[in-house]
């Protein structure tokens, strides 16, 4: 599977997952562009290759494999326009294996008229290897409306060899 996008569901099972990016396609594109560090061997830039970006409530994940150079998980923001859920919530990932990967991700969430909103999110026993970032919450400016972002839980982590940030709260880059 290359990429698994949900939005506004509600009591949705995910369970043994195998999500693996072409990352060796990904890197020649990087260097067609120039926006390839060979010191690191890496992407200067993650490519859009997200793992899976779920939005609704009652949602859980287990056992999931994700290698790309993008968010691994992240759950994108619900609002009262949507008509399963106003919020992104009660959602549970555990027991992933992430190679390369941007993180286990909440966001972004920039501020929206009918207030973005996630909360109630569990991570738990989540294994990164040469993770961009592994912990990311991404949150966005904005003028007009509101956001939340509540009752984030990340549980058992092991991070190693992170390449930019083992955790990094604020602005999307």
């Amino acid at each position: 599977m290359y990429h698994l996008f949900l939005i506004d569901v509600e009591n949705f099972d995910i369970r043994d997952v195998e999500i693996y990016v072409d990352v060796y396609s990904q890197k020649k594109l990087a260097q067609s562009f120039g926006r390839y560090d060979y010191k690191l061997d890496i992407p200067t830039f993650p490519l859009n290759t997200d793992g899976i970006d779920p939005s609704g409530r009652n949602i859980y994940m287990k056992n999931l494999n994700i290698t790309n150079f993008d968010d691994a998980v992240a759950v994108k923001p619900a609002n009262k326009g949507y008509k399963v859920a106003d919020c992104a919530q009660n959602i549970t990932v555990e027991n992933a294996i992430v190679t390369w990967g941007v993180g286990m991700t909440i966001g972004s969430v920039p501020p929206h008229q009918y207030h973005a909103c996630v909360k109630d999110v569990t991570f738990r026993n989540v294994s990164f290897d040469k993770p961009f970032k592994a912990v990311y919450v991404k949150t966005n400016p904005g003028n007009i409306g509101d956001g939340e972002i509540t009752n984030i839980l990340y549980e058992n982590l092991k991070i190693h060899m992170p390449i930019w940030w083992g955790i990094y709260i604020g602005p999307q880059q």
